[in-house]
């Protein structure tokens, strides 16, 4: 029996595929191929490390037109991409190859001339978010908004209009959230199936850090570096942003910190992440959300020196700090749900998380983690010092944490299984 032919298509490979990608490699039932832009494929150690596959590479040689209509100008780069992707594919295919699926993110239009290609080939897309215009991320949080109603609503519809085209044309699709497939529209919702990307609970499990960890960091008011060694019996309070926005809550987590000062004055507060923007647009003044809510709090602080901004760490780095955490703060608009609340609860870790949907989907409040709302500091506060106060009372929540993240979103024993059930169905249709 002839292996089946995989082609991942992703511009910024491995992304979301980082697990499914290997498994396949691994399993010698298939051949892996990916396809992602030159300018951003890395072929390091980490790639070689995923096993046997063949990496192709696409460039983009021309850039947006001038003087375009600002709203067709996203639509144009997509299209710019989809017409890349496509002559380098029809470049593999004149060589002799023609893959049996493709798996893809269709976020950035690269598939969407794909079947002029292969006009059989199987098409199985991962959906991320679908962009409403309102009761959603945009008008979520008032204060930060500063695009009227229309010129919001035009740009998330011209913003959606090439995700539509290619989710017509492919043959399955999977989210990793429930919430994640709701923004979705009726006729969408019925072709997605919810199938988490996976927390690998076997790697990712309480005690990796019997000991202590020693950081480095540098004063927020005189700029001092400052060394420290960190264990289990301090207090630490973990907040963790891809970079620190609004979309994320980092300024309604950095309005609680004089009040959890104030009353954990010993308390170790440790924020992962960078100062640029991922989701949101950046603030008119052009300076970073780090500084300006920062700015706005500094000088309520009973000790800045235990306010800890240790910028973007490596992954073990990261994993390691987590294991310290003493109660996680994870804030987000209803948006994508971050792989790292997973993480932390699979560390039995006490989360305190928003009443937003992909939240709420995970978490029960006083079960397996604490619920506040997003923008209420105090409570927020006050949920951080109540497990600061008592950590032992929370010890079942810890359990029930990891439990949940075993039980539905494992990597080896749910989401792989899912995911591999989704790919043969496909294939055999």
């Amino acid at each position: 029996m002839s292996k089946k032919k995989v082609l991942f298509i992703h511009q910024n490979f491995p992304a979301q595929f980082k697990s499914i990608a290997p498994f396949l490699a691994f399993t010698k039932k298939y051949e892996v191929y990916t396809l992602a832009w030159k300018k951003t494929l890395k072929e390091d150690d980490y790639l070689k490390s995923m096993g046997d596959m063949t990496h192709y590479q696409y460039e983009i040689e021309i850039g947006s037109s001038k003087n375009i209509h600002p709203l067709a100008t996203e639509f144009e780069s997509k299209m710019i991409r989809a017409d890349s992707v496509a002559l380098k594919c029809f470049e593999l295919k004149n060589k002799g190859f023609t893959p049996d699926l493709i798996i893809d993110h269709p976020g950035w239009g690269e598939t969407l001339f794909i079947k002029e290609v292969w006009p059989d080939v199987k098409i199985l897309s991962f959906f991320e978010y679908y962009y409403n215009t309102s009761d959603s991320d945009v008008d979520f949080d008032l204060e930060q908004s500063t695009v009227n109603g229309y010129e919001m609503s035009k740009k998330l519809i011209a913003r959606n209009a090439p995700i539509n085209l290619s989710y017509s044309i492919c043959d399955g699709i999977f989210a990793p959230t429930n919430f994640q497939k709701s923004t979705a529209p009726k006729w969408l919702q019925n072709k997605i199936n919810v199938i988490h990307d996976g927390i690998d609970t076997d790697l990712i499990k309480p005690g990796l850090n019997n000991a202590s960890i020693s950081i480095k960091y540098k004063n927020i008011n005189d700029n001092k570096l400052i060394s420290t060694k960190l264990s289990k019996k301090d207090k630490i309070i973990t907040f963790v942003n891809r970079n620190f926005e609004p979309y994320r809550g980092y300024h309604s987590f950095v309005r609680t910190l004089p009040l959890i000062q104030k009353s954990h004055p010993d308390a170790f507060i440790l924020l992962i992440g960078g100062d640029q923007v991922s989701y949101g647009a950046p603030h008119q003044s052009g300076e970073s959300y780090k500084n300006i809510f920062l700015k706005e709090v500094n000088d309520t602080l009973v000790d800045p020196s235990k306010l800890i901004f240790l910028g973007k760490v490596d992954y073990k780095t990261f994993i390691s700090i987590l294991d310290l955490s003493s109660v996680h703060v994870y804030l987000t608009y209803p948006f994508v749900l971050s792989w790292s609340m997973l993480e932390v609860m699979a560390l039995e870790k006490v989360v305190v998380g928003s009443k937003t949907g992909p939240v709420e989907e995970v978490i029960q409040d006083n079960i397996n983690g604490l619920l506040v709302d997003f923008f209420d500091t105090k409570d927020i506060a006050n949920k951080v010092i109540s497990v600061l106060d008592n950590p032992k009372k929370f010890d079942a929540i810890r359990k029930k944490a990891r439990k949940t993240i075993i039980d539905n979103y494992d990597l080896r024993r749910v989401s792989l299984p899912k995911q591999m059930a989704l790919i043969e169905s496909i294939l055999d249709e």
